[in-house]
């Protein structure tokens, strides 16, 4: 019977060709998008679930109450990892985890390797199976290397990898390093990723800060025993924070003040596994909210819920054609669910179709798809059975919303109506109207959202930062060792268009060695707890930056003491609380004294997502310095940066990563809200396109129920114009209400998406204005298609009959 019906189906839909191909390409369409979207979603949601010990593993955040704040730092001190596992019960593993990219050679064989610096305990921890060696005693011994399989190819061939003996550039020292195992390459759905892991305690600073308590340096990993809360453990480790960090406890109490009293100042929070790529304080945090992959499927079903109502219009509309039909096979006999079933079934062969083209479609784009949106979806997620079954059951429930409520209103009509071959459905159904109400709340909250984010992205490009980012090319060192500043500085000084070179501990923005981090510092300072930011840099860092000096001066050569001394922003000025800072003295933890010479003007050495921080920039250690900023004046700046790359290159034939200017560094920092700003853009294209094949069905429906009543109003002398007027009104009225609602919800979620940017633009009026005239006249010019048509055409032929 089933076959029968679909057999009646496909010999209607291929009588009303332009029906099925509209319905086909709308709903196709929209289950592309849906499924890219989705499919998106779950890859998000899945990363690191192979881990067999997931559920246990978190990551150590250290939490800071000033009063009028809370800091979040996810960085941790050295010695913090075995008082833990000492003194905390239920603590099974710990680890620090620093990354970097380190050459590596064996024998004539030079590459550069993603590697992480990390405990012993790490491969007990993490589930990264070894294909040779054994996970329990590859990194016991400080000389022991693990390399992926990818890489042990790079570097052996068809050697056999493990017991062979490699060196690893540390410090500008080559060391050797035997190889103890070969893990299997790391699924792409991993925040954790590496082609090389080795013993932390190989970092040349690892023995001046290895007992120092008042230094952050990497992120503490820790796995609880089976059974064991976490809950448990942070009440745990604030006791064990009362026994070492006492007198930061005390200063905090000073600093927070009656506001601080009688709650926890300083605690630790344990972040989940699964939370390491979307939690914005995480280590590991992909640059993604953690609403994206939500909002994905949001998208998902709002697209598709546009293309089931456009489906269900169309379906109603086309129903006008078969009313002799329909009133026949009641005449005959057919039963109420007879007619329901056979609509269905066409609504079925329909969507089956669309989703046939989507699947192609999907295919076919994807490699685009991951091109514009930053993605690395992949097609082997489809294998899941689970990812199968679901995706069946949402199709079945489409086909029943989209093809379900059409049959069901057509089987229901009175057969006396439809023997006289039209369907008296009226023009102001509430069902009707409600779903264009829904279509075009959706269109303008999307095109509503695409402005205000455009607005933010070119806030982000025009906001002044403070400091030369047009001008100032940045190289990552790679390892060399700091005196190729120096030397580098000499290379250049022959070059008309060089002005300065100088060092630095931190990029500005994002290089592209894809590097970023803080050094966050706490110390008493009088009857206060003072937290800062630090940085290293090298001779001439203002001048090279054109920061602004407010007081003071900057680093010289010409003073001997400025080995102890500091240069500090405006907002660190304000932290310590003295009029003129220039010439204070105080001492950052277990070192010496320092004493201010100079002050700068704030500038964005972070994101705007953030607010400037106070900064303490200091020439004491030269070894941490990582980058070179090189000032230039040139009009070809893009020859100027190839040749000081070549240059660089000749200095250090093993750098890896390219130079960049600064500016492109800080539009790396946003890649996120361009993200945003793709998919709302596009979302809001396809709800447009979509909403407008709805709506013109629709009109497509009213007049052809109002065609006698056009044709009256003609013969009684109606212009066309004011038919028009009149076939439009109503649809205009639903598409204002719908400007009604959706203004008040994109304010809203606008809003709250712009909190994230401690710098942000205002919300104005006039975009509402302009997405409500936008879509006024989308809808306009769709229902005029209809509306002069059947303005202009012959009364004669709609009043034959009467």
């Amino acid at each position: 019977m089933f076959r029968s019906y679909l057999k009646i189906a496909w010999r209607n839909l291929r009588k009303q060709k332009v029906f099925a191909v509209v319905n086909i390409v709308g709903m196709s369409t929209a289950l592309c998008a849906a499924l890219l979207l989705s499919l998106t979603a779950y890859r998000e949601w899945t990363y690191d679930n192979f881990h067999e010990n997931g559920k246990d593993i978190y990551q150590l955040l250290g939490k800071e109450n000033e009063g009028t704040r809370i800091k979040t730092g996810s960085s941790m001190a050295l010695p913090l990892a075995d008082a833990i596992k000492k003194e905390i019960p239920g603590v099974k593993y710990t680890t620090f985890i620093a990354d970097d990219h380190l050459p590596v050679r064996y024998g004539t064989n030079h590459y550069y390797l993603g590697t992480q610096m990390v405990d012993k305990d790490f491969l007990q921890m993490f589930t990264f199976p070894l294909l040779k060696g054994n996970k329990q005693l590859a990194l016991q011994q400080l000389n022991q290397v693990v390399l992926t399989h990818a890489s042990a190819i790079s570097l052996f061939k068809d050697e056999e990898p493990v017991g062979k003996t490699i060196e690893v550039n540390l410090g500008g020292k080559w060391q050797p390093f035997v190889v103890s195992g070969v893990a299997a390459d790391i699924p792409d759905n991993s925040t954790l990723a590496f082609q090389l892991l080795i013993r932390l305690e190989n970092m040349p600073e690892y023995a001046s800060t290895k007992n120092e308590w008042n230094a952050s340096n990497f992120p503490l990993f820790i796995q609880l025993e089976a059974g064991v809360s976490r809950v448990v453990f942070e009440k745990n480790a604030a006791l064990l924070l009362k026994k070492y960090y006492k007198g930061k406890i005390e200063d905090l109490e000073k600093v927070a003040g009656p506001a601080g009293k009688g709650k926890d100042l300083f605690w630790l929070k344990t972040l989940p596994l699964k939370d390491f790529h979307l939690d914005p304080e995480g280590q590991y945090n992909s640059g993604l909210n953690k609403f994206y992959p939500w909002l994905m499927l949001i998208l998902a079903a709002l697209i598709t819920s546009i293309a089931c109502i456009n489906f269900i219009n169309l379906s109603i509309a086309r129903s006008f054609g078969r009313s002799g039909e329909i009133g026949l096979r009641k005449s005959l006999g057919a039963q109420d669910r007879q007619l329901l079933i056979q609509f269905w079934a066409e609504a079925f062969l329909l969507c089956c179709c669309a989703l046939f083209l989507a699947a192609f479609g999907m295919v076919l784009l994807l490699p685009y798809y991951n091109q514009a949106f930053g993605h690395n979806v992949g097609l082997s997620i489809l294998r899941n059975v689970k990812v199968i079954a679901v995706g069946v059951s949402v199709f079945f429930v489409i086909t029943l919303l989209a093809g379900g409520y059409p049959a069901w209103k057509v089987a229901r009509l009175n057969i006396v109506q439809v023997l006289k071959g039209k369907l008296k459905l009226s023009k102001s159904s509430g069902v009707r109207n409600s779903l264009i109400i829904v279509q075009f709340i959706v269109a303008v909250v999307l095109i509503s959202c695409t402005f205000i984010i455009w607005q933010q992205l070119r806030f982000i490009q025009m906001a002044p930062l403070g400091y030369n980012a047009t001008q100032v090319i940045s190289i990552p060192l790679d390892n060399a060792p700091s005196t190729a500043i120096a030397a580098m500085r000499n290379r250049l000084a022959e070059f008309p268009e060089v002005k300065n070179v100088t060092g630095s501990m931190l990029n500005l923005g994002l290089g592209k060695d894809g590097s970023s981090g803080n050094w966050t510092r706490g110390f008493s300072y009088k009857d206060g707890h003072i937290t800062t930011q630090c940085l290293v840099v090298d001779y001439d860092y203002a001048s090279t930056l054109d920061l602004k000096l407010v007081s003071g001066r900057d680093f010289s050569r010409n003073y001997g003491t400025d080995s102890t001394a500091v240069v500090i922003n405006e907002s660190m000025a304000k932290q310590l609380g003295v009029a003129d800072p220039v010439g204070t003295t105080f001492s950052m933890g277990d070192d010496g004294p320092v004493h201010v010479i100079g002050v700068v003007k704030d500038y964005h050495y972070e994101s705007l997502r953030k607010k400037i921080e106070p900064l303490v920039m200091t020439m004491k250690e030269p070894s941490a310095l990582y980058y070179i900023f090189v000032k230039v004046e040139t009009r070809n700046p893009i020859a100027t940066l190839q040749r000081i790359s070549t240059v660089w290159k000749g200095l250090n034939p093993l750098a890896e990563n390219e130079a960049s200017f600064l500016d492109e560094n800080t539009q790396r920092l946003y890649v996120q809200e361009k993200r945003f700003s793709k998919i709302f853009f596009t979302g809001a294209i396809l709800a447009v396109i979509i909403s407008a094949m709805g709506l013109f069905a629709i009109a497509v429906l009213v007049t052809a129920y109002r065609e006698k009543e056009v044709g009256i109003r003609k013969v009684l002398g109606a212009s066309t114009g004011g038919l028009v007027l009149l076939l439009s009104k109503d649809f205009l009225r639903l598409v204002l209400a719908a400007i009604v609602i959706a203004t008040p919800a994109a304010w809203y979620f606008m809003r709250r998406w712009l909190q994230n940017f401690e710098f942000h633009i205002a919300i104005h009026w006039w975009v509402f204005v302009i997405t409500g005239l936008l879509a006024v006249v989308i809808a306009f010019a769709t229902v005029s298609l209809q509306s002069v048509k059947a303005a202009l055409a012959n009364p004669v032929n709609s009043l034959r009959s009467e």
